[in-house]
């Protein structure tokens, strides 16, 4: 906002101000004057009318009461009363809108509010009084508020025209001087050449003009200064384009000897480069020792499995760092070792960690230098691929095996199946064959049956037919593991396969003592499987972990612990993961290397045939193309680990 904004909005706000306060001070003046000056003084001149009236007619009454009438009119009598000798109210009116206040029988000694006024009057026939009690409105009337408003508007509304005009006026005064400022500034911008000065003569621009001819005359000595000062630039820059031009020869040759020298170095530096890349891009650490043993020059691989930087590394004995030496013969006081030698399988312990490492020692060639060469190579992946082939060979080995067992199993237990079917079917009541037959020896075949059932004979059958079933199906995986037929994966729902499962494993006497704890599963969650093979799979590892828990928690002296199992499930893009954990006693890495070797097994002799989970890393292997894992360590519980593929993958094993 504008100065004169202000100016104007804060004279405004005054005259405003000034205009209420005296409006209110007329009102609270008007209103004082009523009350005390002209209240009284109408009350005063009705009472004189009524004792005029007395004198003149005292015994009219009607023209009293015609009187009292017509003085309720005025807007401040409220109501009248007269009263006789006997204080009997004779004469009463008031206003249509007054609630009357005046007694039907005077009292003087009660106390009255100011607007009320009481006159005694004489007549001509007595000596006795009449008391005459005027009831007065001491407010100011409603038209009196409104005439106010109306008035104090109305001078609002000039003062503010006023004030409008005034604004104009002092506006147009205001910018007069800045106006003419404006044109000589873009008089001096249109003729820079003329000595044009600002106007001194407005007082109100005064000052600001003589400041500013006083900044346009020292710009004009600068001007002059810089002309000058320009003309020996500009010989001195004459005088130095002829010391560049001859020291430029100078520079040409010099540059060519520059280039010479720097492409040399760049080759140098890129030679350098490329032999410290090859170095560091090899899987292996590297290592140069002199004759005393100080390490010379390592890779990058070297001082990231010892955890340090590569430059602090050199110079430091490399003894420090790696007790390998307990498997090295090597004599630093004399002359190192003539030839290459090699060490396999070393277990070294580095700040990364433990690992088995192939070591390497090569003698430096260097006429000037004594040295010794060496290269560590971890070998754990490759121990890894070893272990897996050796599985791959051993499950081969048994294949042929397996087919000979199934086979021979299958013949009895055709047998046993077949001839429980005909037990069933050779007591049921309804056949006809079995009717002719009982007839014949007056036997009852409904009292047979019943027989049958309460000593739980049917039952019995019943449960040799699906042990046979059960044992049938193992025989049909054993010969599916040894002849490798083409399978079929179905689209399944991973929740209803795991309850499914579970509810096959609770029947078991062993797991019914067993914590089973299933985690939320989404519904639809699905996978490709074949259901029957995975359900045993699980079901194998359920088992397992039953008899593990079962022997370990004779040997637990914690009360606290009791046996559980836990089965997760997660999904991402490409797999589906099926977590099997109990907290038993774990194994070592010697049991977990070979857990799923065929025919190992740390039961008795008698207890297991060591081919249960064999047979289940064949299934997740061979039929889906996943992956069977375990985690366990020494009293630490096993956590098995099935990997499946989430797309349908067409396998012919």
């Amino acid at each position: 906002m504008l100065v004169r904004q202000k100016v104007i909005t804060a004279t405004i706000i005054t005259c405003i101000f000034i205009t209420l306060l005296a409006t209110i001070s007329y009102i609270i003046a008007a209103d004082r004057v009523g009350r005390e000056q002209l209240a009284p003084e109408i009350s005063r001149s009705y009472s004189d009318i009524f004792q005029l009236q007395l004198l003149q007619n005292p015994n009219d009454i009607l023209a009293l009461q015609t009187l009292a009438n017509s003085m309720v009119q005025h807007y401040q009598i409220k109501e009248i009363a007269l009263y006789n000798p006997q204080r009997d109210r004779i004469i009463y009116e008031c206003t249509y809108t007054c609630v009357s206040n005046l007694p039907i029988h005077f009292d003087s000694s009660i106390e009255v509010s100011a607007s009320q006024f009481t006159y005694s009057l004489s007549t001509v026939n007595s000596d006795e009084y009449l008391n005459l009690t005027i009831e007065t409105d001491i407010k100011l009337p409603q038209f009196f508020y409104a005439d106010t408003l109306s008035t104090t508007l109305f001078i609002v509304s000039i003062s503010t025209l006023i004030l409008f005009f005034l604004y104009n006026a002092i506006r147009y005064w205001q910018r007069s001087p800045y106006k003419n400022l404006l044109a000589t500034i873009k008089e001096i911008q249109s003729q820079p050449d003329n000595k044009i000065r600002f106007d001194k003569n407005d007082a109100d621009t005064v000052q600001l003009s003589t400041a500013l001819n006083a900044l346009i005359i020292i710009n004009e000595e600068r001007e002059q200064v810089f002309k000058k000062e320009k003309e020996k630039a500009e010989s001195a820059r004459i005088r130095a384009i002829r010391l560049s031009n001859e020291t430029r020869q100078t520079n040409e040759k010099l540059a060519q000897e520059i280039t010479i020298r720097r492409s040399i170095e760049t080759q140098l530096t890129h030679t350098r480069s490329f032999l410290d890349s090859i170095i560091d891009s090899m899987p292996s650490a590297l290592f140069t020792l002199d004759h005393r043993g100080y390490i010379i020059q390592c890779n990058q691989q070297a001082a990231d499995w010892l955890a340090c930087e590569r430059q602090p590394l050199v110079g430091k004995r490399l003894a420090n760092y790696i007790d390998m030496f307990n498997h090295i013969d090597l004599n630093f006081d004399n002359k190192l070792i003539p030839e290459v030698k090699k060490l396999e399988r070393i277990k070294l312990s580095l700040p990364i960690g433990d690992f088995p490492a192939d070591i390497t020692l090569y003698p430096l060639k260097d006429k000037n230098l004594d040295g010794l060469v060496i290269r560590i190579d971890d070998i754990s992946q490759r121990e890894k691929m070893e272990e897996v082939i050796m599985q791959t060979e051993k499950m081969k080995s048994v294949g042929g095996l397996a087919a000979g067992m199934a086979h021979e199993i299958n013949n009895p237990l055709g047998a046993i199946l077949q001839s429980v079917q005909n037990i069933q079917r050779r007591v049921q009541p309804d056949h006809e064959a079995n009717q002719k037959s009982a007839e014949k020896y007056n036997l009852d075949l409904v009292a047979m049956n019943s027989y049958l059932e309460e000593r739980r004979v049917l039952k019995f059958i019943n449960n040799i037919q699906d042990a046979g079933k059960r044992a049938a199906s193992i025989v049909s995986n054993m010969l599916q593991f040894s002849r490798g037929n083409q399978k079929i994966l179905s689209h399944t729902s991973v929740k209803e396969l795991l309850e499914r499962t579970l509810n096959i494993a609770l029947a078991d006497l062993e797991l019914k003592t067993i914590d089973i704890d299933l985690n939320e599963i989404d519904s639809k969650m699905m996978l490709h499987c074949i259901p029957s093979e995975l359900e045993q799979v699980i079901l194998n590892l359920l088992q397992n972990a039953a008899q593990a828990l079962l022997e370990y928690q004779g040997t637990v002296i914690s009360q606290d612990w009791k046996p559980q199992i836990h089965i997760t499930t997660e999904q991402n893009n490409k797999h589906t993961i099926i977590k099997v954990k109990d907290n038993g006693p774990g194994m070592d890495d010697v049991t977990r290397r070979r857990i799923f070797e065929p025919f190992f097994t740390t039961k008795d002799v008698g207890q297991g045939t060591g081919l249960g989970l064999s047979v289940s890393y064949f299934i997740i292997t061979a039929h889906h193309q996943g992956q069977l894992d375990v985690i366990s360590s020494p009293n630490q519980g096993a956590c098995f680990i099935i990997k499946l593929p989430n797309q349908a993958i067409s396998i012919n094993s």
